[in-house]
């Protein structure tokens, strides 16, 4: 995942969180996944609020591996069900 900066036509800036995927037919996308709000109204809560989203981001795709991980079942051909 990764932070995402939209400008708008009044020339405000926005953050969310977005996630990179592939379509079936090739081409890259991006979904939101969560809105942040806009870049000077968190300017104003947090120092850096770009360097500190990273970080959350980085965190989430964490989560979201741990998650989504494929797991390993082993079957004795031995054991009766």
């Amino acid at each position: 995942m990764f932070v995402k900066k939209s400008k708008n036509t009044k020339g405000r800036v926005s953050l969310s969180i977005a996630q990179s995927y592939t379509t079936e037919d090739g081409k890259n996308r991006a979904k939101t996944i969560k809105y942040l709000g806009y870049l000077d109204v968190l300017e104003k809560e947090y120092d850096d609020p770009i360097a500190h989203f990273k970080k959350v981001a980085a965190q989430m795709t964490k989560e979201y591996k741990e998650e989504h991980a494929p797991f390993l079942m082993k079957i004795d051909p031995n054991t009766k069900l």
